[in-house]
């Protein structure tokens, strides 16, 4: 079961690679989805990369990802902050930015997943998404909200990160506590999130492509 989620998972981040790309492509207009579609694609590259290093070489390394998903968090949280237009929370990231270094520097250090950070930029992520899809519920608009790139990007960012947020708060815990259990939510409910948030940034980036290309 476990092996059919993570063929499943990397299969679908693969297509969202791909997708992203054809994006880059097709749509040539600077906005916050192009940057995003590149950003994301890079990511999805580097995570896929670790997997194949990880299956050669399995080893803890968890220092990479202390500095990895920090940045990632910065990225979707700048996207957020850019479809919001709201210069007044641009401080959130700075504040978040300091915490993660002073987390990985003098509290969780390096050789351990950081989980306060991951758990902290999960609830601002969730908190920006939530906003967004709040400010396209309430505007006026004669097209179905599901035609709506940022419905569908805000709808998975919410699922992904309020289901990992206290999975994330608990990692370290649970794996060293309650390995069974560990292994049964990170390969089934935690990968079966990931799989809906790529579909749904897939799904995001057609209807942005679809409205840019009317």
């Amino acid at each position: 079961m476990n092996t059919a989620f993570k063929i499943i998972t990397y299969t679908v981040q693969f297509i969202t690679i791909l997708t992203c790309v054809w994006y880059l492509l097709k749509n040539k207009l600077r906005q916050p989805y192009r940057f995003f579609a590149a950003g994301w694609a890079i990511f999805l590259t580097h995570d896929l990369s670790m997997v194949i290093i990880g299956l050669i070489n399995p080893v803890k390394n968890h220092w990479v990802y202390n500095i990895v998903f920090p940045l990632l968090q910065l990225f979707c949280m700048w996207f957020f902050m850019s479809l919001l237009r709201q210069k007044k929370i641009w401080f959130i990231m700075v504040l978040f930015g300091v915490f993660a270094c002073l987390n990985l520097a003098l509290w969780q250090g390096a050789t351990t997943l950081n989980t306060f950070s991951l758990a902290l930029g999960g609830i601002i992520i969730l908190l920006l998404a939530s906003t967004v899809l709040f400010r396209l519920y309430r505007q006026e608009s004669t097209e179905s909200i599901f035609k709506e790139p940022a419905f569908w990007i805000s709808t998975g960012f919410i699922f992904y990160w309020a289901i990992a947020t206290p999975f994330f708060a608990m990692y370290n815990y649970l794996s060293q506590n309650f390995p069974d259990f560990f292994e049964i939510y990170f390969y089934t409910v935690s990968y079966f999130f990931i799989i809906g948030l790529n579909l749904c940034i897939i799904k995001s980036l057609q209807c942005s492509l679809s409205t840019t290309m009317r």
